[in-house]
């Protein structure tokens, strides 16, 4: 998939109307909670240490079919065999003084589900001098290597040692220094997407007959507003495309993109209070709070906000492996790389 890039331009007296309605919320939700909501937030928080020495080159090096072979094969739940482990974050130097740069993982079912078994996992950047947001959609079959366990799955590692391992390996292998994570659960994610009274998606017919045999909808072919139950059931389809994990990045991609949009266009002041509640409950994030409301602030105010989309890994960079049945996309390391590095950090 080729990196999307949607200018847009703002009406400036909506936007502060919505800016201010914000901030009044905040107001208002912080003098009848107190502290408690953003504690609620920065719950069960990973810590920050300093990166072991270690040879990432002997990592990163590619295996042979047996390898592959194996790493497949023993793709398994760590929670049968007690090796399952809650992996720090490895401090990293920042890429880009002015990119904020942040790890997002949707795990199946409530946000405290056991066993974490991941949905969605995104990379998701903010320039402050381009004013632009970049979110990166990776298949959770993409096949990495890890310095604690081999070569595995993006899903597995993260099932395996948490979000902390997950960073350690996307920043080995691409060297994008992250050091920050949002997570919450498809239940909290369907919960926000009612919120807002739904989301929009225009679906192919195949996309409306899965949804409907998931959830005994009764959708056709075009477009919608998508209930929670029902925007998850399209986030989660590798099927009807026939396109497998790509494709399931690639409907990610779109949906958020639209949304992002929608609620630009048509954000109704009535959502304000019971979204910010649902948000301090259902999401847990590293991030600092001048760090997030800044985000937040500056993204809402600008008039010249960039959105990029991009699946990695990106077109002609990747093969796919089966292996009894199981399935994995095997990404062509260096070259995605330097793709990444040009879509977070604008490096040439």
């Amino acid at each position: 998939m080729e990196t999307q890039n949607t200018p847009k331009k703002r009406h400036g007296l909506k936007i502060a109307l919505i800016i201010l309605a914000i901030v009044l919320v905040l107001v208002l939700a912080a003098v009848i909670y107190g502290a408690s909501l953003w504690s609620n937030l920065r719950q069960n928080l990973i810590p920050t240490v300093q990166k072991p020495d270690r040879d990432s080159a002997a990592a990163l090096a590619t295996p042979s079919a047996e390898l592959f072979a194996e790493a497949l094969r023993t793709d398994i739940d760590y929670y049968e065999t007690g090796e399952i482990q809650e992996v720090p974050i490895y401090e990293q130097a920042k890429i880009d003084k002015y990119t904020i740069t942040m790890a997002v993982v949707v795990q199946q079912g409530k946000i405290d589900s056991e066993p974490r078994q991941t949905d969605m996992i995104f990379l998701v950047s903010y320039n402050q001098l381009q004013q632009k947001l970049s979110i990166v959609a990776l298949p959770r079959d993409m096949l990495l290597p890890t310095h604690e366990y081999g070569w595995k799955r993006l899903g597995s590692i993260y099932a395996t040692g948490g979000i902390g391992m997950l960073i350690n390996t996307l920043n080995d292998c691409f060297e994008l220094g992250i050091q920050n994570y949002v997570y919450t659960g498809t239940e909290e994610l369907s919960q926000l997407a009612d919120t807002v009274k739904g989301v929009p998606a225009t679906l192919t017919e195949a996309e409306a007959a899965y949804i409907n045999e998931k959830t005994s909808s009764n959708l056709s072919a075009g477009s919608h507003r998508l209930s929670g139950s029902q925007a998850i059931c399209y986030l989660s389809d590798r099927v009807s495309d026939g396109k497998g994990d790509i494709g399931r990045a690639e409907k990610q991609l779109a949906l958020i993109n639209d949304t992002f949009w929608y609620l630009t266009d048509n954000f109704d002041r009535e959502y304000l209070f019971p979204l910010f509640a649902t948000i301090f409950d259902c999401i847990r994030t590293n991030l600092d709070w001048d760090t997030l409301s800044g985000i937040v602030y500056e993204i809402a105010v600008s008039n010249d906000l960039i959105v990029t989309t991009v699946r990695l890994p990106f077109d002609d960079s990747y093969s796919e492996i089966m292996y009894d049945d199981a399935y994995s996309i095997l990404p062509e390391i260096e070259k995605n790389r330097i793709l990444i590095q040009q879509v977070l950090f604008g490096k040439e």
